[in-house]
């Protein structure tokens, strides 16, 4: 029997997903209660444990809630119903109708979206995509100056490798964090946030 650890641990090699918290605040009171803001660590190319079964990219649009105001994916975390052919929205708990072509959905017979295996899908989308690539990139200033330069240049490197017409975005943090708008020119300008960090006394038995 894993531990909770151990189940966590698999959970962010598997997908690349890790969170401040473990439970999502259940309202937004509950949420500026939190000491340390909910916040997510994505790496969306992260690949899996070769001890994992790897799904390839499905040839189909993902199923998306109805709602307009959430458009969630269907996932195995979505409570279904499939005497009715019904799937309730985890984020929203909107209640949507599957579409046409999943007719067939039954327990013993289900797409690969609703596998518990795989919580992290990769999609071919048949409708173009209108928006350029996008990419942040968020660095920590608070390092040596052989650090700082040897950064300088990963990060140059990395730029260079961008496929062409890609949105760059940087952010800085040390004392103070900065949004930097870049491809400006002849102007070089940020905005400069103020960060309130609290003072924790850890008290030794």
């Amino acid at each position: 029997m894993a531990t909770w650890e151990e189940y966590l641990g698999s959970q962010q090699a598997n997908d690349g997903v890790q969170f401040t918290w473990n439970m999502w605040p259940h309202s937004r009171v509950d949420a500026q209660k939190l000491v340390v803001p909910l916040t997510c660590f994505f790496t969306p190319m992260k690949e899996r444990p070769p001890t994992e079964v790897s799904q390839p990219p499905l040839e189909y649009d993902p199923v998306l809630c109805q709602k307009a105001s959430c458009k969630a994916i269907l996932n195995p975390l979505c409570a279904v119903d499939f005497r009715a052919k019904i799937w309730m929205c985890p984020f929203c708990n909107n209640r949507n109708q599957f579409p046409a072509h999943y007719s067939a959905i039954a327990e013993d017979n289900r797409p690969p979206e609703l596998y518990p295996q795989f919580t992290t899908i990769e999609y071919t989308l048949k409708k173009a995509t209108t928006m350029a690539p996008i990419f942040v990139f968020v660095v920590d200033t608070c390092m040596t100056a052989e650090e700082l330069k040897s950064l300088k240049e990963c990060l140059q490197t990395a730029l260079s490798l961008l496929p062409a017409g890609a949105l760059v975005g940087l952010v800085t943090f040390g004392r103070m964090v900065q949004l930097h708008e870049l491809n400006t020119q002849g102007i070089s300008r940020s905005y400069v946030f103020k960060v309130e960090i609290e003072k924790i006394r850890v008290e030794n038995d």
